[in-house]
């Protein structure tokens, strides 16, 4: 059986262009909710006028090792024709230091040094605002962003379900090694 490779770049032959992107702002923010919650994921405003997507989905096919009845997580890299998805409820920008040249492949080998990509949703198929304040909480600890305010706003959206903004506690997926 072939081992599971959960990150995945579209399109595939671009991977190389992708990684070596600059990258001068993180976005994230709520998607239009489905099933009682919204989904979070990044984009990354690129230097070069282009946007990267960083979606973390639950594979669905591929059981989890930790959490019963979940699945493991596919980390989709997608090179987008437009901005941000056009379902985005509000928009959370986390500043990328200038005087850096933080390229895709660099946030990306944060992720994976640290196994971010490893990632599991639970039975239901959510756990991705779990991994969004876990990994902006990264970024700021290896010097990707900065400023700790907007850190704390992100943190303080993804307990909300949107556009209501209701109180809406974190379902929690898992690190797997």
């Amino acid at each position: 059986m072939a081992t599971f490779q959960p990150i995945h770049f579209i399109p595939k032959h671009r991977e190389p262009q992708i990684l070596s992107l600059s990258i001068q702002n993180i976005i994230t923010g709520p998607h239009y909710q489905d099933a009682g919650t919204n989904h979070w994921c990044f984009y990354l405003e690129t230097r070069q006028n282009t946007f990267i997507q960083l979606d973390c989905l639950p594979s669905y096919s591929i059981p989890s090792t930790i959490l019963p009845g979940g699945s493991k997580a596919n980390l989709i890299i997608s090179e987008l024709e437009t901005t941000v998805s056009p379902d985005i409820q509000a928009r959370f920008v986390l500043g990328v230091p200038p005087s850096q040249n933080t390229t895709v492949k660099n946030l990306l080998d944060i992720l994976v040094e640290n196994g971010r990509h490893k990632y599991e949703f639970d039975f239901k198929g959510v756990g991705c605002r779990y991994r969004v304040t876990d990994q902006v909480e990264l970024l700021y600890q290896n010097g990707l962003v900065v400023d700790r305010a907007q850190i704390e706003t992100v943190k303080a959206a993804i307990v909300k379900l949107w556009p209501e903004k209701s109180p809406l506690e974190l379902d929690r997926g898992a690190y797997y090694q």
